[in-house]
């Protein structure tokens, strides 16, 4: 990887526009900071086995250029893009700054990811390293690219989930954490206040002591009451094969 393809995104980020195929300019938006990015090319680059990479929601196409400029030197690299409004909705904005950086190793899938995944499940079970996703953000919507992520990743590989800060995937994320398959591995957070309701409620168990309520609450509801850390991105390790039964819950949820 060399410099300019650093500066790509650095300038890109210093901009803050980006330019279509059609030559129009637009404000950046709707795309992933930089200190996440940095956080999924840290992924990426600390485990030199990744290089069959899936991504689900492109836009602007920085997290494309974050994943595919860690792994260009790698032999086998593979990129698969999902983005049915990459050439309408996004101007071709991220496919453009991926030819721009050099990048050949990528194809796009225009098609919805309720369409796409079970396509590639077909061919790829247990074949991808690294499955980030940022697509449509409602919760079922969400949890259905992971369910299907979760099979297409091999054991060893790295679920990485952006926008926690929605209430309707991190809902989905704390049901995820559930799976035995998964552990957590990393995440993006930022310290933030308390919510009105979580200060009401801090202050309506403070008699009861904190190990006691950590045995008796379920861990995501725990989180939401008591952990100053708010999650923007967070990545899970696939530890094992998803070996649920048909019969499988939890409580914790």
């Amino acid at each position: 990887m060399t410099q300019a393809d650093h500066d790509i995104i650095r300038r890109i980020y210093e901009r803050g526009t980006v330019t279509g195929s059609s030559g129009k300019v637009q404000p950046l938006h709707s795309a992933i900071d930089a200190r996440e990015g940095a956080f999924l090319k840290r992924i990426v680059l600390s485990d030199p086995s990744v290089r069959k990479t899936l991504e689900v929601g492109c836009a602007f196409g920085l997290s494309s250029l974050h994943i595919c400029l860690a792994t260009v030197d790698r032999l086998g690299a593979d990129h698969t893009i999902i983005d049915p409004e990459q050439n309408k909705s996004w101007d071709g904005v991220g496919i453009k700054n991926l030819e721009s950086a050099g990048i050949d190793f990528f194809h796009l899938i225009e098609a919805k990811s309720e369409f796409a995944l079970p396509q590639l499940l077909e061919e790829d079970e247990g074949e991808f390293d690294l499955v980030f996703i940022d697509g449509w953000h409602t919760f079922d919507h969400t949890l259905l690219d992971c369910f299907y992520a979760t099979r297409l990743l091999r054991v060893g590989g790295y679920l990485v989930i952006d926008d926690l800060d929605w209430a309707s995937v991190s809902r989905a994320v704390a049901f995820l954490r559930c799976y035995p398959c998964y552990q957590v591995f990393d995440e993006v957070a930022d310290v933030s206040p308390p919510s009105w309701k979580q200060t009401v409620l801090r202050v309506i168990l403070a008699p009861v002591p904190r190990r006691v309520l950590n045995r008796l609450l379920n861990p995501a509801l725990y989180r939401r009451l008591f952990e100053r850390r708010s999650a923007r991105m967070i990545a899970l390790k696939k530890i094992s094969e998803d070996n649920r039964g048909w019969d499988w819950h939890d409580d914790r949820f």
